[in-house]
């Protein structure tokens, strides 16, 4: 039996529907690469990646895109509410 390459594992890997939950999450632990291809739909190619959860720096990406989008929604409510933006409550 021949030995399979790194990219042969990652290709299979990818291909192998149970490694992608809902069919949007990529999660495998044999892949190697933190970011994968998105998968195709309808036949269509599709741009762009999708991070592979199995790995940490994939979640630790997800996690500070996240924070970043929530700490900017917690600054506007709060300019909001001060009154700051001219939209709160009157001083």
């Amino acid at each position: 039996m021949a030995q399979q390459t790194q990219e042969q594992i990652d290709q299979q890997e990818w291909e192998n529907m149970e490694n992608w939950r809902w069919g949007l999450f990529y999660y495998s632990a044999r892949d190697s690469r933190m970011w994968v291809p998105k998968r195709s739909m309808f036949g269509r190619r599709r741009f762009g990646g999708t991070p592979n959860f199995a790995k940490e720096g994939a979640r630790q990406y997800m996690l500070l895109i996240v924070g970043a989008m929530l700490l900017f929604f917690l600054v506007i409510v709060a300019l909001e509410r001060s009154g700051f933006l001219g939209s709160g409550p009157p001083r």
